[in-house]
Protein backbone atom coordinates (compact mmCIF):
# COMPACT_ATOMS: atom_id res chain seq x y z
CA UNK A 1 0.00 0.00 0.00
CA UNK A 2 1.36 3.43 -1.00
CA UNK A 3 0.78 6.23 1.70
CA UNK A 4 0.77 9.60 0.42
CA UNK A 5 3.00 12.28 2.25
CA UNK A 6 1.82 11.74 6.57
CA UNK A 7 5.15 14.24 7.38
CA UNK A 8 2.39 16.33 9.13
CA UNK A 9 0.72 13.60 11.29
CA UNK A 10 4.68 13.21 13.18
CA UNK A 11 4.63 16.70 13.29
CA UNK A 12 1.10 17.06 15.30
CA UNK A 13 1.22 15.32 18.75
CA UNK A 14 -2.77 14.31 18.56
CA UNK A 15 -2.55 12.56 14.83
CA UNK A 16 1.02 11.32 15.96
CA UNK A 17 -0.28 9.40 19.01
CA UNK A 18 -3.27 7.81 16.46
CA UNK A 19 -0.42 6.22 14.08
CA UNK A 20 2.02 5.68 16.46
CA UNK A 21 -0.08 2.59 18.11
CA UNK A 22 0.94 0.22 19.46
CA UNK A 23 4.25 2.45 20.98
CA UNK A 24 7.39 0.92 22.50
CA UNK A 25 6.86 -2.75 22.82
CA UNK A 26 10.11 -3.76 24.68
CA UNK A 27 11.90 -6.78 24.07
CA UNK A 28 12.86 -7.91 27.54
CA UNK A 29 10.85 -8.27 30.57
CA UNK A 30 10.61 -4.83 33.33
CA UNK A 31 8.92 -3.73 36.08
CA UNK A 32 6.87 -0.57 35.51
CA UNK A 33 7.36 1.28 38.01
CA UNK A 34 7.20 5.43 38.94
CA UNK A 35 6.01 5.58 35.31
CA UNK A 36 9.65 3.67 33.99
CA UNK A 37 10.65 0.74 33.04
CA UNK A 38 12.86 -0.28 35.70
CA UNK A 39 14.59 -4.07 36.02
CA UNK A 40 12.16 -6.98 36.15
CA UNK A 41 11.37 -9.00 39.76
CA UNK A 42 10.10 -12.58 38.75
CA UNK A 43 9.03 -12.41 42.90
CA UNK A 44 6.38 -9.02 42.36
CA UNK A 45 4.43 -11.63 40.06
CA UNK A 46 3.05 -13.75 43.49
CA UNK A 47 -0.32 -13.52 44.28
CA UNK A 48 -1.04 -11.31 41.04
CA UNK A 49 -3.92 -11.87 37.61
CA UNK A 50 -1.88 -12.12 34.76
CA UNK A 51 -2.97 -10.34 32.37
CA UNK A 52 -1.81 -10.84 28.53
CA UNK A 53 -1.01 -7.64 26.98
CA UNK A 54 -0.94 -7.94 23.25
CA UNK A 55 -0.85 -4.44 21.57
CA UNK A 56 -0.71 -1.17 23.47
CA UNK A 57 -0.85 -2.78 26.74
CA UNK A 58 2.69 -4.10 26.08
CA UNK A 59 4.47 -0.45 25.92
CA UNK A 60 5.59 1.46 28.74
CA UNK A 61 4.21 4.43 26.94
CA UNK A 62 0.84 3.26 26.89
CA UNK A 63 0.63 2.32 30.97
CA UNK A 64 1.92 5.43 31.58
CA UNK A 65 -1.24 6.64 29.96
CA UNK A 66 -3.21 4.33 32.06
CA UNK A 67 -1.25 4.51 35.47
CA UNK A 68 0.37 8.07 35.52
CA UNK A 69 4.00 7.85 37.77
CA UNK A 70 2.52 7.60 41.38
CA UNK A 71 1.65 3.74 41.35
CA UNK A 72 2.78 0.39 42.52
CA UNK A 73 5.09 -1.58 40.98
CA UNK A 74 3.76 -3.74 38.02
CA UNK A 75 5.98 -6.65 36.57
CA UNK A 76 5.55 -7.03 32.94
CA UNK A 77 6.94 -10.18 31.77
CA UNK A 78 7.47 -11.24 28.00
CA UNK A 79 6.43 -14.38 26.96
CA UNK A 80 4.94 -16.12 23.68
CA UNK A 81 1.71 -17.21 23.27
CA UNK A 82 1.26 -20.78 20.92
CA UNK A 83 -1.45 -20.81 18.45
CA UNK A 84 -2.54 -17.18 18.41
CA UNK A 85 -1.89 -14.08 16.33
CA UNK A 86 -2.53 -10.37 17.00
CA UNK A 87 -4.77 -8.77 14.55
CA UNK A 88 -7.10 -5.43 13.78
CA UNK A 89 -10.15 -4.80 15.66
CA UNK A 90 -12.92 -3.33 13.83
CA UNK A 91 -13.08 -0.23 15.87
CA UNK A 92 -11.68 3.18 16.12
CA UNK A 93 -10.10 4.14 19.84
CA UNK A 94 -11.05 7.30 20.94
CA UNK A 95 -7.28 8.65 20.27
CA UNK A 96 -7.59 7.49 16.83
CA UNK A 97 -5.78 4.02 16.12
CA UNK A 98 -7.47 0.63 15.25
CA UNK A 99 -6.25 -0.94 18.26
CA UNK A 100 -5.62 -4.58 18.77
CA UNK A 101 -7.43 -7.87 18.88
CA UNK A 102 -6.22 -11.61 19.78
CA UNK A 103 -7.35 -14.16 17.82
CA UNK A 104 -6.57 -18.03 17.51
CA UNK A 105 -4.54 -18.91 14.71
CA UNK A 106 -3.15 -23.10 14.94
CA UNK A 107 0.30 -22.80 14.00
CA UNK A 108 1.41 -19.40 14.70
CA UNK A 109 3.16 -17.96 17.70
CA UNK A 110 2.93 -14.58 18.71
CA UNK A 111 4.87 -12.39 20.98
CA UNK A 112 3.22 -11.05 23.97
CA UNK A 113 3.28 -9.41 27.71
CA UNK A 114 1.99 -10.63 30.72
CA UNK A 115 0.92 -7.90 32.86
CA UNK A 116 1.18 -8.84 36.39
CA UNK A 117 -1.69 -6.88 38.31
CA UNK A 118 -3.10 -6.56 41.71
CA UNK A 119 -7.11 -6.22 42.93
CA UNK A 120 -6.72 -2.15 42.21
CA UNK A 121 -4.65 -2.00 39.06
CA UNK A 122 -6.87 -4.80 37.84
CA UNK A 123 -9.82 -2.63 37.98
CA UNK A 124 -7.93 0.08 36.52
CA UNK A 125 -7.32 -1.61 33.51
CA UNK A 126 -10.70 -2.82 33.18
CA UNK A 127 -11.54 0.96 32.58
CA UNK A 128 -9.72 1.05 29.86
CA UNK A 129 -10.76 -1.89 28.05
CA UNK A 130 -14.80 -2.46 28.81
CA UNK A 131 -16.45 -0.62 25.93
CA UNK A 132 -15.02 -2.93 23.12
CA UNK A 133 -13.42 -5.93 25.08
CA UNK A 134 -14.85 -8.83 26.52
CA UNK A 135 -12.50 -10.02 30.05
CA UNK A 136 -11.79 -13.42 29.55
CA UNK A 137 -9.72 -16.29 31.53
CA UNK A 138 -7.61 -18.29 28.88
CA UNK A 139 -8.30 -22.20 30.02
CA UNK A 140 -6.10 -24.18 27.46
CA UNK A 141 -2.87 -22.02 25.96
CA UNK A 142 0.26 -22.14 26.07
CA UNK A 143 2.16 -19.28 27.22
CA UNK A 144 5.96 -19.35 27.43
CA UNK A 145 7.48 -16.50 29.73
CA UNK A 146 10.64 -15.38 28.55
CA UNK A 147 12.06 -16.43 32.36
CA UNK A 148 10.82 -20.04 31.10
CA UNK A 149 7.74 -20.60 32.65
CA UNK A 150 4.92 -21.50 31.11
CA UNK A 151 1.15 -20.82 31.47
CA UNK A 152 -1.47 -22.94 31.18
CA UNK A 153 -4.32 -20.22 31.45
CA UNK A 154 -3.88 -16.63 31.90
CA UNK A 155 -6.66 -13.09 31.33
CA UNK A 156 -7.08 -11.36 28.62
CA UNK A 157 -9.46 -8.47 26.87
CA UNK A 158 -11.22 -10.47 23.58
CA UNK A 159 -12.12 -7.99 21.25
CA UNK A 160 -16.47 -8.58 20.41
CA UNK A 161 -16.36 -5.95 17.07
CA UNK A 162 -14.75 -8.20 14.87
CA UNK A 163 -12.00 -7.84 12.67
CA UNK A 164 -10.95 -5.66 10.02
CA UNK A 165 -11.32 -7.55 6.59
CA UNK A 166 -8.92 -7.65 3.67
CA UNK A 167 -9.55 -10.09 1.07
CA UNK A 168 -11.32 -12.37 3.10
CA UNK A 169 -8.78 -12.49 6.08
CA UNK A 170 -7.83 -10.45 9.12
CA UNK A 171 -4.99 -8.18 8.72
CA UNK A 172 -2.02 -8.68 11.39
CA UNK A 173 0.06 -5.64 13.22
CA UNK A 174 3.00 -5.62 11.50
CA UNK A 175 4.57 -4.11 14.93
CA UNK A 176 4.05 -7.15 16.95
CA UNK A 177 6.58 -9.93 15.96
CA UNK A 178 5.01 -13.39 15.49
CA UNK A 179 6.61 -17.09 14.16
CA UNK A 180 4.34 -18.48 11.05
CA UNK A 181 1.98 -15.82 10.60
CA UNK A 182 -0.50 -16.53 7.65
CA UNK A 183 -2.08 -13.29 7.54
CA UNK A 184 -0.56 -10.37 5.98
CA UNK A 185 0.50 -7.54 8.09
CA UNK A 186 0.22 -3.63 7.87
CA UNK A 187 1.25 -0.82 10.12
CA UNK A 188 -0.57 1.24 11.95
CA UNK A 189 -0.38 3.98 9.48
CA UNK A 190 -1.16 1.55 6.71
CA UNK A 191 -4.42 0.19 7.94
CA UNK A 192 -5.95 3.91 8.73
CA UNK A 193 -4.82 4.39 5.26
CA UNK A 194 -7.00 1.71 4.27
CA UNK A 195 -10.14 2.11 6.45
CA UNK A 196 -10.11 5.90 4.98
CA UNK A 197 -10.06 4.76 1.73
CA UNK A 198 -13.26 2.53 2.85
CA UNK A 199 -14.90 4.85 4.72
CA UNK A 200 -14.13 8.46 3.52
CA UNK A 201 -11.64 8.35 0.48
CA UNK A 202 -12.27 12.03 -0.75
CA UNK A 203 -10.81 13.23 2.60
CA UNK A 204 -7.30 13.28 4.02
CA UNK A 205 -5.87 11.43 6.29
CA UNK A 206 -5.40 13.77 8.98
CA UNK A 207 -8.61 15.19 8.75
CA UNK A 208 -10.01 11.97 8.86
CA UNK A 209 -8.13 10.91 12.07
CA UNK A 210 -9.16 14.41 13.74
CA UNK A 211 -12.55 14.00 13.13
CA UNK A 212 -12.59 10.50 14.81
CA UNK A 213 -10.76 11.92 17.63
CA UNK A 214 -12.43 15.01 18.40
CA UNK A 215 -15.92 14.11 16.92
CA UNK A 216 -17.44 10.98 19.67
CA UNK A 217 -20.41 10.50 17.17
CA UNK A 218 -18.45 10.24 13.85
CA UNK A 219 -16.07 7.67 15.26
CA UNK A 220 -19.19 5.73 16.79
CA UNK A 221 -20.83 5.59 13.48
CA UNK A 222 -17.28 4.74 11.26
CA UNK A 223 -16.94 1.90 13.83
CA UNK A 224 -20.15 0.67 13.40
CA UNK A 225 -19.41 0.96 9.28
CA UNK A 226 -16.14 -0.98 10.06
CA UNK A 227 -18.46 -3.62 12.49
CA UNK A 228 -20.79 -4.74 9.04
CA UNK A 229 -17.89 -6.04 7.45
CA UNK A 230 -15.58 -7.28 9.64
CA UNK A 231 -14.73 -11.07 10.44
CA UNK A 232 -15.98 -12.65 13.56
CA UNK A 233 -13.42 -13.42 16.09
CA UNK A 234 -11.99 -16.54 16.82
CA UNK A 235 -11.04 -17.88 20.33
CA UNK A 236 -9.32 -20.17 22.08
CA UNK A 237 -11.52 -21.93 25.28
CA UNK A 238 -12.10 -19.44 27.68
CA UNK A 239 -14.71 -18.09 30.58
CA UNK A 240 -15.77 -14.59 30.31
CA UNK A 241 -15.81 -12.60 33.40
CA UNK A 242 -18.21 -9.94 34.16
CA UNK A 243 -16.57 -6.35 35.07
CA UNK A 244 -17.02 -5.36 38.35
Amino acid sequence: MVVMNYKPLQNDKQLYRAISYPYDITPNSFTFIRGESGPFDVLLTKGRHPVIGYGSNQSPHRLRQKYGTDHSAIPVQRGCLADHDVVYSAHFASYGSVPAALRYVKGTSVSVAVNWLDDEQLEIMHGTEWDNYNYAQLTDISLKLQEGTVLTDAYAYLCFTGHIDQNGSPIALAEVAAKNRIFDSFKQIEVLTLVRDRLEPEMGLADFLRENITNNKIRQERTQELMKDAIDGMNTAHRLISYT
